[in-house]
């Protein structure tokens, strides 16, 4: 034990350096591994449009994700996978769309931001599994999932017409996913449209369990540039997605109306002198409204519950860019936002005939001002070094502290007397002022033509997200939950070595990481008391400040048999411990990967065909204060294929689960209430085998 966390410990302890851990080694396409040709990096996936599009399974971001070696998925409905990347998940995985943060707006992570990120809406998406570049914005102790719908504003207007359109029928859920998009320019003036819809039924799990899964969402975006000559350019977007109704299995309500829509805006100046080279600036806007209750779950005749939710954010960033000697570029710039959330949940006991009301964010606020610099500096034996510094400002407050909580209990009667019961009388000052300094490094060093290692080490830190700090205490999946107004920030010290390696026959990239995150906010169990009345002790979750260490590894890669015939492979492998408690740490996924065998022909409609292994191993490495239960390996076996056929029209078919297996991921939640076939406390399992069909048109 004391051997495998030495290298952490002592990166914790003695880190010297810190940098930018962005842009990663060139990595060759793979075209097995998430979508075809995509462009892998060692530290950071960056997609573009028509790669996502490529793929009829990426309904989103976070199922885009969760093919992606390191990263795996939390689910409560099996249509909002919710990403971990390298065992660190939630808000400490920093979702944006064109550089402005998105938070969702359910406090039960109903919505995690990446349902909102769409192929058809957006230009790219990068997905950072290590450290992010300190140009991105603050935070992302777990990565970083960004979208953006303009990549590069000053690049000159289509000039002439672009159009694509899906159809997707999913037989597992007697369902059907569709989308399509434009764009028409004349090289000045360009405009684009884009949408989206899902209507999927319930599922059945590979045991033959019926699985609730109503999913009925729909979307739409728009976007328009103007780019007046070589050096300028203007851009204006709107993106914006409805859920009339999605099931959630896992949790005692279901989303039943929620309304989302961002907007973002903004320009880039060329300027190219002498070290002055570029300015960009950018602005948004997002709204997200959400409604859920429990009408279809089966205490309804006991309890009519129902919760209205709204998250809001603006932002902004200015980026400039300076080109001071020949072979060193600076980025420097300030980015900021300003969130709010406010949630209430009403509680009709039809008993007693009485009502309830949960003030859950009450009246949240919580602002980011920050200043970045960057340098890149390139060496004449091709080696690079990428150095990254921020500063930033975080304020956060509620307005509902003295709010009473309904029913009022003898020990505390407010929101503020809960805190400072659970927590301390410190707790009951819920006004908090952090700074912040986050950094890293990165060096690429090129060895052989064939050959390129890479070495970075660096840190970040995150303030306590508005749910950590603010929940108000009422009931939550498996009990009670409340925040802790007093936390302190996350930092997290990572360092990361690996290399990529590429001949004629082999492809291959694999590192290895190592984090310690001082004070780490563990949600956890933090006490057992009757609330109810029901004479039976009800466990409260709250989040408390502990030091953990992650450390772990992934290796990517494809054999090249011939011009026809590949493997391609992956393996990840995570290990979280909580170094105070000497426990391990909750919700990290165990040992994955993959295995496949990929055939394809360049001649006539070029015809391609494969076959992929996905495993997981058991995960009794658990935390039992959280809690938390062990979860089973699996091994499924999942069947595609595809033609190209004339007038841009690619056809696509498949078999996931071909030998209906019955098998959930570790990170799936468990379910409350019965739910379908599920008893409370079973793990909502994946969908069984299930026949897929897509049709797929470019023009």
């Amino acid at each position: 034990m004391k051997t495998a966390y030495a290298l952490p410990l002592a990166v914790y302890l003695c880190l010297p350096v810190w940098g930018d851990l962005t842009n990663s080694l060139p990595y060759h396409p793979l075209e097995t591994i998430v979508v075809h040709g995509q462009s892998i990096r060692p530290t950071a996936y960056d997609l573009t449009q028509a790669e996502l599009l490529d793929d009829a399974r990426n309904l989103d971001a976070g199922h885009t994700a969760k093919t992606i070696p390191g990263i795996s998925v939390s689910c409560a409905s099996v249509d909002a996978p919710e990403p971990s990347i390298r065992g660190l998940g939630w808000e400490r995985v920093t979702t944006q769309l064109d550089f402005l943060p998105i938070y969702g707006s359910c406090p039960a992570r109903m919505d995690p931001p990446t349902v909102y990120l769409t192929p058809e809406a957006i230009e790219n998406l990068i997905i950072v599994k290590g450290m992010p570049s300190v140009t991105y914005g603050p935070g992302g102790t777990g990565g970083r999932i960004m979208a953006r719908t303009v990549t590069d504003p000053a690049q000159p207007a289509l000039n002439g017409a672009s159009a694509h359109a899906s159809a997707t029928y999913n037989g597992g859920r007697d369902g059907f996913s569709a989308r399509a998009g434009g764009k028409v320019g004349d090289g000045t003036v360009e405009a684009g449209i884009s949408a989206n819809t899902i209507d999927f039924g319930d599922y059945e799990s590979g045991s033959g369990q019926t699985v609730p899964g109503e999913n009925r969402s729909y979307g739409a975006g728009a976007t328009l540039r103007w780019t007046p000559d070589a050096d300028n350019g203007y851009w204006f977007n709107w993106s914006g997605h409805h859920i009339s109704h999605l099931d959630y299995p896992a949790l005692p309500m279901d989303a039943t109306d929620v309304d989302s829509n961002t907007i973002t805006f903004g320009s880039r100046h060329q300027a190219n002198r002498d070290s002055f080279q570029a300015l960009e600036w950018q602005a948004g806007f997002s709204d997200i409204d959400h409604t859920m209750d429990n009408s279809r779950k089966p205490n309804r005749g006991i309890m009519e519950a129902k919760a209205v939710t709204e998250s809001q954010t603006f932002g902004g960033r200015i980026a400039t860019e300076w080109n001071f000697s020949p072979d060193t570029d600076w980025i420097i710039g300030t980015d900021g936002h300003y969130l709010t959330r406010d949630a209430l949940r009403e509680r009709y006991m039809v008993a007693p005939g009485t009502t309830f009301y949960d003030p859950i964010w009450p009246d949240a606020a919580q602002g980011q001002l920050g200043l970045f610099a960057e340098r890149t500096a390139v060496f004449s034996n091709d080696q690079r070094l990428r150095l990254g510094l921020r500063f930033d400002g975080v304020d956060s407050a509620i307005g509902k502290g003295s709010e009473p909580l309904d029913p009022p209990l003898a020990a505390f009667g407010t929101v503020n007397d809960a805190y400072a019961y659970f927590y301390g009388e410190d707790a009951r000052d819920t006004d908090r002022t952090e700074f912040l300094v986050s950094g890293n490094a990165l060096w690429e060093i090129p060895q052989t033509d064939h050959l390129q290692w890479f070495l970075g080490a660096g840190a970040v830190q995150r303030a306590a997200s508005v749910t950590e700090r603010y929940y108000s205490f009422a009931p939550a999946p498996g009990g009670y939950l409340i925040g802790n107004p007093d936390l302190d920030p996350e930092t997290k010290f990572e360092f990361n070595i690996g290399g990529y390696f590429f001949n004629e026959h082999v492809e291959l990239s694999a590192q290895l990481f190592t984090s310690c995150v001082r004070d780490y906010i563990l949600e956890t169990g933090i006490a057992s008391e009757d609330v109810n009345g029901d004479l039976t002790p009800d466990l409260i979750r709250g989040f408390v400040n502990t030091d953990a260490v992650l450390a772990g590894g992934e290796i990517d890669g494809t054999i090249l048999l011939s011009d026809h015939w590949s493997i391609p492979f992956s393996a990840a492998y995570v290990r979280g411990r909580d170094v105070s408690e000497h426990k391990n740490l909750p919700l990290i996924p165990p040992l994955n990967g993959h295995l496949g065998v990929r055939w394809e022909w360049d001649k006539s409609v070029h015809p391609w065909a494969e076959a992929m292994l996905r495993m997981a191993a058991k995960q009794d490495r658990i935390d039992s204060r959280y809690p938390e239960t062990e979860t089973p390996g699996y091994q499924v076996v999942d069947l595609r294929g595809g033609i190209q056929l004339p007038g841009g029209c690619n056809l696509e078919a498949g078999i996931e689960n071909l030998f209906d297996q019955d098998y959930t991921e570790h990170l799936s939640r468990e379910t409350v209430l019965p739910a379908g076939d599920l008893a409370a406390g079973e793990k909502v399992p994946m969908p069984g085998r299930f026949f897929y069909a897509s049709v797929y048109w470019t023009l």
